[in-house]
């Protein structure tokens, strides 16, 4: 069982895997918007996807040196 503190704001941490886990959620949360056809919050989606793909590619670069 996962400690309650993962559960709080700030109880997990900010890794290459955990910001995919974030855009995967995003990714599908984007394409059901899409298909019930709220364009504007897809946008917005889209801007936060955007913000989460440069971290993730950001951290991984680090990770790997």
């Amino acid at each position: 069982m996962r400690p309650t503190s993962e559960f709080s704001p700030g109880g997990l941490d900010v890794t290459p895997v955990n910001v995919l886990r974030l855009l995967s959620e995003l990714e599908g949360s984007s394409q059901l918007l899409k298909y019930m056809g709220f364009q504007e919050d897809q946008e917005t989606l889209d801007k936060l996807k955007k913000k989460y793909y440069a971290m993730y590619f950001r951290l991984k670069k680090l990770e790997t040196r």
